[in-house]
């Protein structure tokens, strides 16, 4: 029986410690806004790695007497769902590392002196947690609630947390918005001995949030552009995971893979983790071998023709044009002829595009936010 290597490389799901590549400079970075208490807006990118980065920050960079919570909002639809979100946040914050039950009960009433507002219990389960009731069964009130009696308990005690926020901009889309917007505004003014990371993937939405002077959330966070993991750096932790099989993979090969993928972190991890299943001990992988697992990976995504069609026709030709066209000289006479389709037409969907996150621009050069449906663009 040949021997079995576990895989070093994870695609599907959030990476700390080990798994976790690069990213010095960003973390020194956030770790000190949060130090000083300050809030940070990090917008990037989907599959960039943004939620892997606050976990490996929170895991394995934060005082130990530090609390935090992780919040996750892209799939919240009203604001109950958002409540609950947050109330799960905060009662994981709560309990921190500890898992002895007495001490668990003990903190019961503790807690139960700062959140006037709810109904503090301890849930037993394999996994004890609290459960957090609230009296008002307004919702947008019950989260202003939570959030300053969360506060008020960290500066009774001595504490300081970190509260991530996942794809904040998500809240502009909830039913009462500017409400909601109002209330967390209000409370996070407030805030004592805590600091909140809010990130996004819409970046022209998020960052409307807290540049426009007219939101409640106007200049209330330092802004933080992750961009793709150093390309170097990448390289060398690849290749020292893959000699874990001995494999080898030629510099050049890695570049190819990164430009194609315009340095997205999942789709990276994703081929290395499909070369070190496939490739035996001792291969060397050189371009053409990166080139083929790209090719059979991209055949295979059965859901880009769904994604593509989901846009309107004189989107999907903007689409197409950005990426064949590598994000330059969309506009010129013979793309516009080839596609027949009018500047102003085309300039109208690439706005709309901008604006729905679906390409971004940076350095006057369009991109288009899904890597692999441009790759699949450019094969159609």
């Amino acid at each position: 029986m040949s021997k079995r290597f576990k895989n070093p490389f994870q695609f599907d799901r959030e990476v700390s410690g080990e798994h976790f590549c690069g990213r010095k400079n960003d973390i020194e970075k956030i770790l000190g806004h949060i130090y000083n208490g300050a809030n940070v807006v990090m917008f990037a990118r989907r599959r960039i790695g943004k939620s892997s980065l606050v976990k490996e920050i929170f895991n394995n960079h934060l005082d130990n007497d530090t609390l935090f919570a992780h919040i996750d909002v892209y799939s919240v639809s009203n604001t109950k769902e958002l409540y609950e979100r947050i109330k799960e946040g905060i009662s994981s914050s709560l309990k921190g590392k500890e898992s002895s039950l007495d001490k668990l009960q003990s903190m019961v009433s503790n807690i139960q002196q700062y959140f006037e507002d709810s109904k503090i219990t301890l849930k037993l389960s394999p996994n004890p947690s609290f459960e957090i009731e609230p009296l008002a069964k307004v919702y947008d009130e019950a989260i202003g609630d939570i959030l300053e009696s969360y506060f008020e308990y960290l500066g009774a005690n001595g504490l300081t947390s970190v509260i991530a926020i996942d794809e904040f901009q998500k809240i502009v889309s909830l039913q009462d918005n500017e409400k909601i917007e109002e209330v967390l505004r209000t409370a996070i003014s407030k805030r004592k001995n805590c600091s909140f990371v809010f990130t996004g993937s819409r970046r022209t939405l998020l960052l409307s949030m807290f540049n426009s002077p007219d939101r409640p959330f106007y200049k209330l966070g330092i802004q933080h552009n992750l961009g793709p993991i150093d390309r170097d750096v990448f390289y060398k932790w690849v290749l020292t995971n893959f000699k874990k099989k001995d494999i080898f993979m030629e510099e050049g090969a890695f570049s190819y893979l990164f430009e194609q993928s315009q340095g997205e972190t999942r789709f990276v991890q994703l081929v290395a983790y499909s070369l070190f299943q496939e490739e035996k001990g001792l291969s060397v992988i050189g371009k053409p071998k990166v080139k083929k697992y790209i090719d059979d990976l991209i055949d295979r995504s059965s859901d880009m023709p769904a994604l593509y069609n989901m846009f309107p026709i004189v989107q999907q030709n903007a689409l197409k044009i950005v990426a064949k066209q590598g994000g330059e000289n969309i506009y010129s006479g013979a793309v516009l002829q080839d596609y027949n389709i009018s500047k102003g037409s085309l300039q109208s969907a690439i706005n709309r595009l901008i604006e729905t996150g679906s390409l971004y621009e940076e350095s006057k050069k369009l991109y288009l936010e899904n890597s692999e449906l441009g790759m699949w663009l450019k094969r159609i």
